[in-house]
């Protein structure tokens, strides 16, 4: 009736004006005079409202639920989207999304609406986990309308890529956030700064984790967030920075900062920014601050490694024992025993660091140091001359632990021990046993490998070559093949059987395609056309190396055998851009061997000043590779013969003649000084 509408329109119109409270109590004369009117629900969600303004939760609630029976489906919507919304708040997660989902459903939700629903539906997912369908939610707003609510979209598509470990595209949302958004920047860049630091990209996680400082100076994460920085700092390698921070921290102090854990890092920062005082002081405090934490004995344990750098041997077995005087039971014995033989190793003690190794082998078989300790003990027999004792450690060890996982990788170091002793029969037999033991192991291609290689070390060649084929053709996967294939071919070239060497090669570039050595192999293949004296074949290959290879130093090597072959045929301007180029570009031996046959070339076109300006670069940057050096001086020698400044001359050859009296470049200056009398 016209009476119930304006009575209902007089709320409004209060409502419209400002005035809630006087609509509230119209609103609720109206339902209490008229209970039966189709507007009553209308009504009821008005006062949802109303009560949703002052943040009367609850009462804002029940007359929200009252609402939902409407027919009117705006009412409807709107009444699941606000009571979503106030659950959300609450976070009572699971009501949240069934209410927002609910609205979602109904069909005549307006656009701005649904909008509001899917952005409190995708954050309901977000908290509950459902991370992959809130951000399907999330997007469906971007697809349909862009400019809602941007802020809130971006951050929550970013909390749930960061959820799901995906540290790029959080950060990419991150970035779309205004950080002075009240709600929700603080959160965004605090965010954006763990992204960072989760990817290890420690210089950005340091600027994010300063700018939140600086932004944000009274949020309950400021502590939480100066340990970040300073762990940003330490990752970067700003040691200084970081125990700067630390230190800062524990001036400050509160609760959050008394935490093991950060005084460890504080003390491994004072290390490495070079305070090694400060840093064994703080090392020692950590244990006597924190004497039941993990990083207790680590901190003692530490006090022993840095001695050890310090090569003050003897105050590092002191500390190193102290860790188990102090924890009996520490889980670093291990690698505390290993430490202490290696203490001794280094006073020269052999017999006292052996007694080390071997407890960590007896003791503690399974632990990750059994290995290092055989290593250990290894070199110490070998510094004492009795291998034979090492020997028979492993196969008491071996023996006693049939079941280890790693017991062939064990019984592998026999073979290792008499080839380092160079008793290579025994070193075969060695091998032989362990591929009969263990012939499943992953070591077996190694095994045979190394057979090869003790044979070889005694001119067995044909059992050489039967051992390294043996890898090669029943293990091209391992990393021995192409060793095998190279070893294979240095035996066909000294015994000038090319065409056998050129074969193996070329099976191997077929065959190992995917090697990391197949640069090493067409390399090969080029030297050896070389020795066959087959120099086009050779200027093929050794160009294939340049163009496929160009970032290895075979392809290097390949232009100065190029400019070798270009030299030979007195093609000098190709021969002398070769050798310049690797001389300059060089610091090592190729480049000192380039810089000779630069000035070589010079002096073969009778460019005897230049060749001289060439060999005398040899003298002032290569003087360290004598072999170059030497055959410098003999050029040089020749240089001033032709030039007639025979003083000169006599000076270069009396040089070589000084360093090398008796051998074949001594001969040779003493013959040319002979020939200027």
């Amino acid at each position: 009736s016209i009476a119930v509408k304006s009575f209902y329109w007089k709320a409004e119109a209060k409502r419209y004006a400002g005035q809630e409270d006087e609509a509230f109590r119209i609103y609720a004369q109206f339902v209490e005079k008229y209970p039966g009117s189709e507007l009553v629900k209308g009504v009821q969600y008005q006062m949802g409202v109303v009560y949703y303004s002052n943040r009367q939760l609850d009462q804002a609630e029940r007359f929200l639920k009252d609402a939902l029976t409407s027919a009117d489906e705006t009412i409807r919507s709107k009444g699941f989207t606000l009571l979503g919304e106030i659950e959300l708040s609450r976070k009572q997660f699971s009501s949240a999304k069934n209410s927002f989902e609910a609205a979602l459903n109904i069909g005549g939700i307006s656009h701005e609406l649904k909008m509001r629903a899917l952005l409190g539906y995708g954050a309901s997912l977000y908290y509950l986990g459902n991370n992959e369908e809130a951000t399907e939610k999330l997007k469906e707003i971007e697809r349909e309308n862009e400019h809602f609510e941007p802020n809130k979209v971006n951050f929550y598509l970013a909390e749930n890529y960061y959820a799901m470990g995906d540290f790029q595209d959080a950060i990419r949302r991150y970035n779309n956030i205004n950080l002075s958004e009240t709600e929700i920047g603080s959160q965004a860049l605090y965010g954006k700064a763990y992204s960072y630091f989760n990817l290890k990209d420690y210089d950005n996680a340091a600027y994010s984790f300063n700018e939140f400082i600086n932004s944000f100076p009274r949020d309950k994460r400021i502590v939480d967030a100066s340990l970040r920085l300073a762990d940003s700092y330490y990752g970067s390698k700003d040691y200084s920075a970081a125990s700067k921070v630390y230190r800062d921290l524990f001036n400050a102090g509160g609760g959050e900062i008394e935490n093991p854990y950060a005084y460890y890092q504080y003390a491994q920062a004072l290390y490495k920014a070079g305070n090694t005082n400060e840093a064994l002081n703080e090392f020692s405090n950590l244990q006597k601050k924190f004497p039941q934490s993990d990083y207790a004995d680590e901190s003692l344990f530490t006090l022993g490694w840095i001695n050890f750098q310090q090569n003050d041997f003897g105050k590092a077995i002191s500390a190193y024992k102290n860790v188990l005087n102090v924890y009996p039971q520490s889980l670093l014995a291990p690698i505390v025993y290993y430490s202490i033989g290696d203490s001794y190793f280094n006073l020269g003690k052999y017999d006292s660091a052996i007694v080390s190794y071997q407890v960590v082998m007896a003791e503690y078989p399974a632990s990750n140091y059994v290995f290092d300790a055989v290593n250990g003990i290894q070199y110490s027999y070998a510094a004492k001359g009795d291998y034979v004792k090492a020997i028979s450690f492993i196969d008491q060890f071996v023996s006693s632990n049939p079941s280890l996982s790693f017991s062939d990788q064990i019984f592998f170091k026999k073979g290792e021990i008499f080839y380092s002793a160079r008793n290579y029969e025994a070193a075969k037999t060695s091998y032989q046993e362990f591929i009969a033991s263990y012939p499943n192991s992953k070591l077996v291609a190694e095994a045979y490998y190394w057979i090869g290689k003790s044979a070889q070390n005694l001119s067995q060649n044909e059992e050489a070559i039967f051992n390294f084929n043996k890898v090669f053709e029943s293990y091209p996967g391992s990393e021995s093949a192409a060793a095998a294939v190279i070893e294979i071919g240095n035996i066909y070239n000294a015994m000038f059987n090319y065409d056998a060497a050129i074969n193996i090669y070329d099976a191997a570039l077929e065959k190992l395609s995917q090697s990391s050595r197949i640069a090493e192999i067409t390399y090969m293949k080029g030297t050896t056309l070389i020795n066959k004296k087959d120099y086009a074949a050779a200027y093929n290959v050794f160009d294939e190396v340049i163009q496929y290879f160009g970032k290895t130093i075979f392809a290097d090597k390949s232009k100065f055998e190029l400019g070798l072959i270009e030299l030979a045929r007195e093609n000098y301007i190709n021969a002398d851009l070769y050798f310049k180029t690797l001389a300059e570009t060089h610091s090592d031996e190729l480049g000192a061997e380039a810089q000779y046959y630069y000035g070589y070339s010079l002096f073969e076109q009778e460019k005897t000043d230049e060749a001289i300006a060439a060999l005398e670069r040899v003298r002032v940057v290569f003087s360290a590779y004598d072999e170059w050096l030497t055959k410098s001086y003999l050029k040089l020698g020749d240089c001033y013969t032709k030039l007639d400044q025979i003083d000169k001359a006599k000076e270069m050859y009396r040089v070589v003649i000084g360093k090398h009296r008796g051998n074949v470049y001594g001969q040779e200056a003493q013959n040319k000084l002979r020939e200027l009398q």
